[in-house]
């Protein structure tokens, strides 16, 4: 597979002419797509999304809206891109049309949005070269939309957007039921500007690429009432200080939750930010974090040779992504491009960027979506208080892991009979079989942030319990207390981060890096994992595991450190050091001294002990 930069050219990220660059990059990325979408349902790629083939077709057609909207109403013009656009969306949504895509319930919901987003702001695609009956076939399907029943989460904006294209077009509404879906969204709101994605639900990033992007683009359309508008805005507000925590100094964004296959949508809210014209952080910041992601992405392998967006993460792997992903759900990544729609002389596009350094190394306490974020030399590690999202493919590995990572991400298991399979990273793995069938953390039973420490309470069997505190150390290392009590006798194995394992002619026993009584740890691609048992009287077992190939997000094959240990009934205590870094950890006594001291520390203040 090739990089996009190797496909279509390296994006430029100078001052003078990124405003080109992105308008480039956006017309590259989303190529591909209108040219195959108006090649009809039949010929659209084959995907195991859970949706139907309507839907699937559906995304595929009207999800590079999200960028080409904004490219248009900023006056660029992509017309040969917006000529297969309007004939492949007005045979989707025409009932007496072969290509028909069905009513606008359920997930074409979805893509009713973007098709009213993109009425909103460039009627001169998608509005003005219709004749009278394809303006009738679009109206039709949005009112339909307008009236449809979402999900009780960010879905409720949907039929709010069908609507708003609607309204701009002269054509009225009902009101009553707008109303009624922003007054809801509202309930969703918690501290620092987070939303719940719906009652109990996610902290995840639904809350960047829809709760605010949705409200600032409506916000910079003035589409509230002035009181809405100033509550959504200042959440925006008080969220960016929070948000640009998750960012690394290389521009990649710490892999956490669920539609991660959406990939660059993770930083769309910099731009919507903009949009609003809302600088919650100076604009340089601002624009430098949209830049630096922007780049990352760019040098991923996420395209395939013919340049369309493929399934996954940092490289092509549908397995890893959710049973809702088809070929075109990637495309609401193209919803980062909406500052192509402000006017250059925006100061998003004026500010000087390069002296921008971005956030310091520091820890992040951000209480609402239970995290507590630490950066060594830029990167970040995300310490979780989180749990299981049981709907969602691979729910538990993406909402309950310990600790996530932008350099070594984290890992989706492939089954639960082997430490292999399960790709336990950033998790301790508990056994009651001798080793034949495990269990991880996945339902939270309870948690609390208390200061820099994260606590949680789990129960894998109904007669275990296992308290766990996270808090991060210093100089790449978190540390993790374990209160175990079992009524049964279980195994235990405890990982640290995963590493890639890329090198040529190299197999998983070559890349062990540390000796095997109490630690573990490796180092491949200028990248160090360590894990230490810091119990003296009771001393863990070191065992490198090579996951299954594919379990990783980022890293499409990856080695494991972890700690083996045995628990009969009873209570236990397990006191852990992880380390992940470029340059190996020193293991000295002053540095074993240190971290022994921490954890003790740590136990009287939070009552472990």
């Amino acid at each position: 597979m090739s990089t996009l930069a190797q496909l279509h050219g390296t994006l430029s990220t100078d001052p003078t002419d990124t405003h080109d660059g992105w308008a480039h990059a956006l017309l590259a990325v989303t190529a591909p797509a209108t040219r195959l979408a108006a090649l009809g349902p039949d010929r659209q790629p084959v995907s195991a999304s859970s949706n139907d083939p309507g839907a699937t077709w559906l995304e595929l057609v009207a999800r590079p809206l999200w960028g080409l909207a904004a490219h248009a109403a900023g006056g660029g013009r992509a017309d040969e891109q917006w000529h297969d656009v309007r004939r492949s969306l007005l045979a989707a949504l025409n009932p007496r049309h072969d290509w028909y895509a069905g009513p606008p319930g359920g997930q074409r919901l979805v893509e009713s949005a973007a098709i009213g987003y993109a009425l909103a702001i460039a009627p001169r695609e998608l509005w003005d070269p219709l004749t009278g009956r394809d303006r009738d076939v679009l109206v039709r399907w949005l009112s339909a939309a307008t009236q449809a029943t979402p999900h009780d989460n960010n879905w409720h904006f949907f039929p709010v957007l069908a609507g708003l294209g609607l309204e701009r077009l002269g054509i009225a509404t009902d009101a009553t039921r707008r109303k009624a879906h922003l007054d809801r969204l509202e309930r969703f709101a918690l501290s620092d500007g987070w939303y719940s994605d719906g009652d109990g639900g996610g902290r995840d990033y639904y809350n960047p690429f829809a709760f605010h992007w949705y409200g600032l683009v409506m916000a910079g359309l003035d589409a509230f009432e002035p009181e809405r508008a100033e509550r959504l805005t200042e959440r925006s507000r008080r969220f960016a200080e929070q948000f640009q925590h998750w960012f690394a100094a290389d521009g990649s964004s710490v892999p956490f939750g669920r539609s991660l296959g959406y990939r660059f949508a993770q930083g769309a809210f910099w731009g919507a930010l903009a949009f609003a014209d809302l600088p919650a952080l100076p604009w340089q910041r601002i624009r430098a974090l949209a830049d630096r992601h922007l780049a990352w992405w760019w040098r991923r392998p996420i395209a395939s040779e013919d340049g369309l967006l493929t399934v996954g993460y940092g490289y092509p792997n549908s397995s890893i992504v959710e049973q809702y992903l088809g070929a075109g759900s990637p495309y609401w990544s193209t919803k980062f491009f909406l500052p192509l729609a402000l006017p250059t002389e925006h100061p998003f596009w004026s500010s000087a960027t390069t002296a921008e350094a971005g956030p310091a190394d520091a820890v992040s306490v951000q209480v609402a979506p239970r995290v507590v974020i630490s950066r060594h030399r830029g990167d970040v590690v995300l310490l979780n208080g989180q749990g299981w999202r049981d709907w969602a493919r691979g729910g538990a590995a993406k909402y309950a892991k310990f600790a996530y990572s932008t350099r070594a991400g984290f890992s989706v298991p492939a089954g639960d009979r082997s430490l292999a399979a399960g790709a336990f990273d950033s998790m301790l793995a508990l056994s009651d079989d001798a080793g034949r069938r495990w269990r991880a953390r996945e339902e939270v039973d309870e948690s609390r942030i208390d200061g820099h420490v994260v606590w949680t309470r789990w129960s894998p069997w109904a007669d275990v319990t296992v308290q766990t505190y996270l808090a991060p150390f210093r100089d790449g290392w978190h540390l993790r207390l374990h209160r175990l009590t079992t009524g049964r006798a279980l195994t235990g194995a405890e990982g640290a981060f995963s590493l890639p394992w890329t090198a040529l002619g190299q197999d998983a026993a070559t890349l062990r890096s540390t000796g095997d009584v109490g630690t573990c740890g490796a180092a491949a691609d200028g990248l160090n994992s360590v894990i230490l048992d810091l119990d003296t009287d009771r001393v863990r077992t070191g065992e490198l595991v090579a996951p299954i190939a594919g379990t990783n997000v980022l890293h499409p094959r990856t080695v494991l450190p972890m700690l083996r240990s045995d628990h009969p009934p009873g209570e236990h205590r397990l006191r852990t050091a992880v380390y992940l870094g470029d340059e190996p950890p020193r293991l000295d006594d002053e540095t074993m001294t240190a971290l022994r001291d921490g954890a003790a520390r740590l136990e009287v203040r939070t009552g472990a002990r």
